[in-house]
Parts: structure tokens; C-alpha cells; sequence
């Protein structure tokens, strides 16, 4: 297995250089640590993180746990923040919480133990005891995708309330005056603050708020929508809150044969590899995924090494309106 030495060696600089690029416990140049790392990737070296904990010190890894990774926006983050971390010189330990609170307190609890540098959190609830427990030890944590409630921490969002007021004033420049709002009824801040953005959209137009949550309590979605569909008068719009909602919308749509957006335009929150392969193509607003998991990763690097401002802060991403057929945008009217 390579050591320190051989590591030198190829890099043409001290044992002492490589030590200092590995453990991050000095600055050295940019010549110095680009030849250090270009000689870790060489050769192949890894350091003992056993021995590191062994002594005391915190491991080379940063802790991640996000609620879902078969899904593929979490998916996308948490490559990202893995790539960013490794080009640091960080492992990543990367665990699913499964939308549970008592799932992502075990894994916190599993990561303070192994001495992670770091935690990266997209947090299931607002129960977070458990998080301001590892923040007591010395672990530094990060939010994205959600800020933490009760707990003074770096947070990454996107501007989930502004770019959902986007959406539907699109919809209402097309002309339509009843538009629904589709949401989960999971009690979440992304979610909230669509809603919220939608809603302060039609306030605005003095247009009437229409929200219909979908969920364990509120009742499925084909239910809910058929209730609306019904309603006199009916929604000639839908603005949906996430990607997974807005496919089975599609699905309800192609079961009762009503065409989008001819008899009833549709925005959704989120991009899906579906959205341009279906016809009419999906209106979206795309977030900046890659982005969001590099600046996460980016700022829990920057409290690791002391480059970070003195207070916490919230960075707010800007999104994107994507603009395709389904909300009326460059869609010819198809004969009934």
C-alpha cells in the first residue's frame, strides 16, 4: 500500500508537504498541493483513517444524508457533493433517511461516532435535537434543499416561494383565471413555500387560491383532482409543486383523455427526464442541482478550514422558468 513517502517521491516535495496537503492542518501553495494531489491519484494512496481517529482526530470524511437516493434530484445533489469533497481531499459517507426523523437521528448519531469532519443534512422534519447534538462535539453542519429549524446553521435553498409566483403569473399572462394548485401534504419548507408563492401569485391578480394537497391525510391524487375537474367552475390550469406529482397528473390526464394543454395548461416545479419526451413537452421550472450539492459541499468546507464568514447565512439559488407546451407556449391547437 503506498505511504507519505512514496507520495513525496513522486510529487518531488517533503513528507512534511504531503502531510500538510492530506490533513489539511497548514496551507501550502497551489504548485504544491496540485503535485501532491496529481501524486495521490498516481499511485493510488489513501490515508489511514483508523489511524486518524485512533488519534483523536476528526476523519477525512464528511457525512451525508439525504431523504431519498433512488430519487434522482437527491441523487444528482449528493453526487455532486462527492465529487466536490473528493477533489478536497474528503471522503463522503452518504446515507438515506427514508423521509423518517427516527431514521436520519440513528444516522446522525452512526456519524458522530465515526468522527465525521462534517455533516451535510437535507432534513426530514423539523425535529433536529439530534443535529444540534453533533454541532455540541465539534461536527460542522450544513443544510441544502431545506433550511433546519431550531438550529444556527448554514443553509442552501433555491428561491422556491419567487420562482413558484413565476410560474403561475406565466399562466395567468396566458389568460387563465382558475388555477389549481397541486401540492404533498408533507409539512416540508420547499413545499410550504411553493404553496405560498402560488398563492401570493393569485392574491395578486385577485384571482382565487385553489390548493388541493395530495397524501396519507389529504387523499390521493386521482381522487382530489377528479373532485376539482368537476367543480364549477374548473380549474383551466394546473401549477403542480413537484416533478413526481406532476407525472401522475399526466397519468390522470391520459385516463379521463383531456389534453394538455388544450383544455387544461400545466406548469410543474421541477425538471424530469420525462417532461421533454412526452407530447405536449412540460413547462418546468428547473432547479440548479449540481450547484446547489457543490455550494453545500463548498461552505462545509470552508467552516472545516476556517474560510468561512463569521455568522451563518442562507444562500438563496436562482431557478429557472423552462419554457416548452404544456402551459400554451409554442403548442399548436390540436382538433377535438
Amino acid at each position: 500500500m503506498p505511504t507519505l513517502s512514496d507520495v513525496a517521491k513522486v510529487a518531488g516535495v517533503g513528507v512534511m508537504s504531503v502531510s500538510r496537503v492530506v490533513n489539511g492542518t497548514r496551507k501550502v501553495s497551489a504548485e504544491t498541493e496540485r503535485k501532491v494531489r496529481a501524486a495521490i491519484e498516481r499511485i493510488g494512496y489513501e490515508p489511514n483513517e483508523a489511524a486518524r481517529i485512533l488519534k483523536g482526530q476528526r476523519a477525512h470524511i464528511l457525512g451525508l444524508i439525504v431523504p431519498d437516493l433512488a430519487d434522482p434530484f437527491f441523487a444528482t445533489c449528493a453526487n455532486a457533493i462527492h465529487e466536490t469533497a473528493w477533489n478536497a481531499g474528503y471522503l463522503t459517507l452518504m446515507a438515506a433517511s427514508f423521509h423518517r426523523e427516527d431514521v436520519e437521528r440513528r444516522e446522525t448519531e452512526i456519524m458522530v461516532h465515526k468522527q465525521v469532519a462534517g455533516m451535510l443534512v437535507i432534513p426530514a422534519g423539523s425535529q433536529n435535537d439530534h443535529l444540534l447534538e453533533a454541532q455540541r462535539s465539534g461536527i460542522a453542519v450544513v443544510s441544502m434543499d431545506r433550511p433546519l429549524e431550531n438550529l444556527e446553521a448554514d443553509a442552501i435553498v433555491v428561491d422556491n416561494c419567487a420562482a413558484s409566483s413565476r410560474a403561475t403569473e406565466h399562466l395567468i399572462g396566458h389568460g387563465h383565471r382558475h388555477i389549481l394548485c397541486l401540492a404533498n401534504d408533507e409539512k416540508i419548507f420547499t413545499k410550504s413555500e411553493r404553496v405560498k408563492g402560488y398563492s401570493q401569485a393569485m392574491r395578486r391578480a385577485n384571482l382565487p387560491v385553489r390548493v388541493s394537497l395530495v397524501g396519507p391525510m389529504s387523499g390521493t391524487l386521482s381522487d382530489n383532482l377528479g373532485f376539482a375537474l368537476n367543480s364549477n367552475p374548473a380549474p383551466t390550469a394546473i401549477f403542480v409543486t413537484d416533478d413526481v406529482l406532476a407525472v401522475e397528473a399526466l397519468r390522470e390526464f391520459k385516463k379521463r383523455s383531456i389534453k394538455v394543454p388544450d383544455q387544461i395548461a400545466l406548469v410543474s416545479f421541477d425538471d424530469f427526464d420525462a417532461a421533454t419526451l412526452v407530447i405536449p413537452t412540460i413547462t418546468v421550472v428547473r432547479q440548479p442541482v449540481v450547484e446547489l450539492g457543490k455550494r453545500a459541499a463548498s461552505v462545509l468546507l470552508g467552516r472545516l478550514n476556517d474560510a468561512g464568514p463569521s455568522k451563518v447565512s442562507q444562500i438563496v439559488l436562482q431557478t429557472e422558468l423552462i419554457l416548452r407546451e404544456s402551459c400554451g407556449c409554442g403548442h399548436k391547437k390540436r382538433k377535438r
